[in-house]
């Protein structure tokens, strides 16, 4: 099976593990990069079976009759990663021209809609063009959940299906059992996110405010342990490099990250108790040294839950909820969740729906990737 692969995050290290580009370490500190995009990459890697190579297509520049011809011959299968793709202001580069020009079927997992609330999305020409296009030459296009779902209907786009998202199933273990600390979680894991804007809260202020108070009281009652995913001030105290961390610390008290109230608390968790990773597999490692996971990023929060740890998400974007909704997850609203305690918040009942029903949900997507032709090792 040979595979082309359609905004590929970061680069193959072998068949099925991504790490980011190469680049020196000043870029890596000093940029942003999203380590969620690296991780459903890398796990629909996992899941898809052997493969005979692999073309990395740039659908930024223009359609190459070379390259059509290459893939042509080789009979490539055209993989779209999932990710935030549903949203007005999608730029797709030539991506139609190409899907025109190649004729190849498409796989296209876990592909998501984003807004601040879960309201009419109203997507560009292009961008209908392009998801017809997609639609025309696959049996499903598989979405993460039912808002993806209506949008890319309401949208004239029909043969869609709930699939979830690849990072939930990255072990490949059909059996997970989720492992529940007795009298509740002592060790945390904490996915920090400031990136955030209008498109993902209602108000971006009061969802930094409460993150920061969460982070402190949980401090208070954990062995907690922060994990950032791009951001460049918090991979710059990760790194432990001087000037970048005096750098960093200047911004986040000018923003109000690091203040009078919580300030001094962040401050000491970013020094001495903070993590960043950019290969998921190292998150591997990581995530099941906790007896919990909690936080804002979605893939710190699933790539737990399929290494065996119970982890919940706050229900601040159209994602969180969605997700939670496909796979029966806790999901938060942050100031509830403030007057709760961490034995209340990870309950083993409140994971039953979704011990319950994970052998067919990970049956579905197996079986969607098969009936969009590709081999998989699930």
């Amino acid at each position: 099976m040979h595979i082309t692969h359609v905004k590929y995050s970061g680069r193959r290290v072998d068949q099925d593990m991504v790490c980011w580009f190469d680049m020196p370490m000043k870029t890596l500190v000093g940029e942003y990069f999203n380590t969620g995009d690296i991780c459903v990459y890398e796990s629909t890697l996992l899941l898809i079976g052997k493969r005979s190579g692999g073309y990395d297509l740039n659908i930024d520049e223009p359609v190459n009759p070379e390259v059509v011809a290459m893939l042509k011959d080789a009979n490539s299968v055209i993989v779209l990663r999932g990710s935030n793709y549903l949203h007005e202001e999608m730029d797709w580069g030539y991506f139609d021209d190409w899907l025109e020009a190649l004729d190849l079927p498409v796989i296209a997992c876990g592909v998501g809609a984003q807004a601040e609330t879960q309201r009419a999305i109203s997507l560009s020409a292009q961008s209908r063009r392009v998801w017809k296009l997609i639609g025309a030459h696959c049996q499903t296009i598989g979405v993460r959940g039912s808002f993806s779902a209506s949008t890319l209907h309401n949208n004239g786009v029909h043969n869609v299906e709930i699939v979830g998202c690849p990072s939930i199933f990255r072990a490949r273990d059909r059996d997970l059992k989720l492992r529940h600390a007795p009298n509740g979680p002592k060790r945390l894991t904490f996915s920090v996110r400031r990136e955030v804007d209008g498109n993902y809260a209602i108000d971006p202020v009061e969802f930094a405010e409460t993150q920061k108070r969460i982070i402190a009281k949980l401090d208070l009652v954990s062995d907690l342990y922060l994990s950032c995913h791009g951001e460049p001030e918090e991979k710059a105290f990760f790194y432990r490099a001087p000037a970048a961390v005096e750098e960093a610390t200047a911004k986040l008290v000018k923003q109000g990250w690091f203040d009078h109230a919580t300030g001094a608390t962040l401050k000491k968790l970013y020094e001495n108790k903070l993590y960043f990773y950019d290969r998921p597999s190292d998150y591997d490692y990581y995530a099941p040294q906790f007896d919990a996971a909690l936080g804002y990023r979605v893939h710190a929060v699933l790539p737990a839950l399929a290494m065996g740890v119970p982890a919940a998400m706050f229900d601040y974007d159209t994602r969180s909820r969605e997700l939670a909704e496909t796979f029966d997850l806790p999901l938060y609203d942050p100031k509830e969740f403030e007057g709760m305690t961490l034995q209340e918040a990870f309950a083993p009942a409140g994971f039953e729906k979704f011990q319950r029903h994970f052998a067919e949900r990970y049956d579905r997507m197996k079986l969607f990737l098969e009936n969009n032709g590709a081999t998989t090792r699930m």
